[in-house]
């Protein structure tokens, strides 16, 4: 999922909860929204970058999309590549150098894999050369103040009080426990965010903050804090002519 392979000690819990009912944030949000984003994308070349085991690639290619997964974690790869539902395919290699000719594809989509890039300017210029003039980058991300802090303090009950903010500015890697085990998240402002895809040549098209509706938190009860934080971004980015 990410440029330098931290997953592979991790990989096989991690298909198991991205293939299980604990998989609430994006079963019980994040699907939808991100879907909604992509929009028809019936007969349209895709590029998944940081596939992971592929489940994402999978729903685009059963709506009849052509999809390039990449990952440079082999198991993920190998795991993607036995479930194929039919106009999907796998590559392994990383988000950085791509194994994909110029302006292949009509969409690259980036599902919460860009927090785990140690540098974020080589993958967007990738994105950005991989893409036709006009094809958008969907990127679902975690927000910078999630990535500073990304815990709640809670009173002695258990109960969430507020969420913790602080060293926003200090741009460093931060660990975060996942699956058992721990990974390496790269935290950036917003602003280090936007002014990078900016000087890329991408243009901004559109900003979501996914947050789930009552039938969504009564079905996943833990997605609720999404009413009170701003967990995650959706960005909707356009390539425009050759820039």
């Amino acid at each position: 999922m990410i440029s330098q392979d931290q997953y592979s000690d991790i990989a096989e819990a991690w298909i198991d909860m991205a293939n299980s009912e604990r998989n609430a944030y994006r079963l019980g949000v994040l699907d939808a929204w991100m879907l909604t984003a992509v929009g028809e994308v019936a007969g349209k070349d895709i590029i998944d970058l940081g596939c992971g085991e592929g489940r994402f690639s999978r729903m685009l290619a059963m709506r009849e999309a052509r999809v390039v997964g990449i990952d440079c974690c082999k198991r993920f790869i190998n795991y993607a590549t036995a479930h194929r539902v039919g106009g999907d395919s796998y590559q392994l290699g990383t988000m950085a150098e791509l194994p994909c000719a110029e302006q292949s594809f009509d969409l690259a989509v980036s599902y919460i894999t860009l927090v785990d890039v140690p540098e974020l300017q080589p993958v967007l210029r990738e994105a950005y050369r991989v893409l036709r003039p006009g094809g958008r980058f969907v990127v679902c991300n975690l927000m910078p103040m999630v990535t500073a802090g990304n815990h709640w303090i809670k009173d002695d009950a258990g109960n969430k009080l507020t969420f913790y903010l602080d060293n926003y500015f200090d741009e460093s890697i931060r660990e975060m426990p996942m699956c058992g085990g721990v990974v390496m998240n790269y935290h950036r402002t917003l602003s280090t965010d936007v002014n990078a895809f900016l000087a890329t040549g991408f243009q901004l098209i559109g900003l979501q903050e996914p947050k789930p509706t009552p039938e969504q938190c009564m079905a996943y009860p833990d997605v609720d804090d999404l009413l009170r934080v701003p967990l995650f971004a959706i960005y909707d980015w356009r390539k425009y002519g050759e820039g």
